[in-house]
């Protein structure tokens, strides 16, 4: 074959193969052929994919392609036909809520009874530290000011007790997400069951609720609640972090355990002392070296007020503490 008949011959093929034209391509380029139409199918156009039903999808008629889909390993059925085969998980009657500890004495049915028609609270019997008296095994324990009264010392042993025994079986039966409160606080459950548990922090307690004070004492003049509310409010709702240079969190009102373990790291470290405080003032301890961190605001649990005033720190009460003070 001469120059000039291989010059024309390499024409005719270039031209065969340019997309402009609308000749057949080149039939030594391998091409995909569709398995149902037995049609060449040209490389260069690139067709999406729907992400959700992974078939190809037509660029110019952006509908979907005949071409053979995969099947949906959920479901088993081809992706067609998956709306209507698709199944939802079922969710929890109470959507994804903490198991919530109230603890609350026998004798106080009055108090339960706000909650007794609730099963999203689970009732812990406390400990009546009046008739357990020096049998309480935290009543020589407790380090109380000198002055306080026997009743006095012999209530806050029994609340001592009854907060350490329940975090005692939350280390035992290993219970995740754990809500500790007492019988005159209760839940704000339309803001909890918005909140997705497993997004907050897992390495502290976390206060769903309780007191402000001031960092240092309770005679502190010069510190205000108030001050620190609008400096509080001013912020997005939701999680902080306890700032112990101005103010400490104090009461019961709701502790909440993300991990048994970190009931666990408490129970140890309040076992091994040989004198203990209240709990909340022991914690108090524990928000000044970075071991307890967070605290949610407004609070997710707070007083009601009628069961408030029966307490035993009722003359200190003015407020139902949404905002911890």
């Amino acid at each position: 074959m001469d120059k000039q008949t291989k010059r024309r011959t390499r024409t005719r093929i270039q031209r065969r193969s340019n997309p402009r034209t609308r000749t057949r391509r080149n039939p030594r380029t391998r091409t995909r052929r569709n398995p149902r139409t037995r049609a060449r199918r040209n490389p260069r156009i690139r067709t999406r994919r729907n992400p959700r039903i992974r078939t190809r999808r037509n660029p110019r008629t952006r509908s979907r392609s005949k071409t053979r889909t995969r099947r949906n390993p959920r479901t088993r059925t081809r992706g067609r036909s998956r709306s209507k085969t698709r199944t939802t998980r079922t969710k929890s009657k109470y959507g994804d809520l903490p198991h919530i500890f109230v603890i609350n004495l026998k004798r106080d049915e009055e108090k339960w009874n706000k909650y007794k028609d609730d099963p999203r609270y689970h009732r812990y019997s406390a400990c009546n530290g009046i008739e357990m008296s020096e049998e309480n095994p935290y009543y020589d324990k407790l380090q109380i000011m000198w002055n306080a009264s026997k009743k006095k010392k012999q209530c806050t042993a029994g609340i001592l007790n009854s907060h350490m025994s329940v975090i005692q079986e939350i280390v035992d039966k290993k219970i995740d997400k754990a809500l500790v409160i007492e019988d005159d606080a209760v839940v704000d459950f339309k803001r909890l069951e918005k909140i997705k548990l497993d997004k907050l922090p897992q390495d502290s307690i976390i206060y769903f609720g309780g007191t402000f004070h001031s960092p240092k004492t309770f005679k502190d003049k010069y510190w205000t609640y108030g001050v620190l509310k609008e400096q509080l409010d001013e912020q997005k709702p939701g999680l902080m972090k306890i700032d112990t240079d101005r103010f400490r969190i104090l009461g019961g009102h709701g502790y909440y355990f993300p991990k048994w373990e970190l009931a666990k790291d408490l129970l140890d470290r309040m076992n091994e002392k040989e004198k203990m405080r209240a709990l909340d003032t022991e914690m108090v301890q524990l928000q000044r070296q970075g071991i307890i961190k967070y605290f949610y605001y407004p609070a997710l649990s707070y007083l009601n007020m009628e069961d408030a005033k029966k307490g035993v720190h009722s003359g200190y009460i003015h407020r139902d503490m949404k905002h911890y003070g």
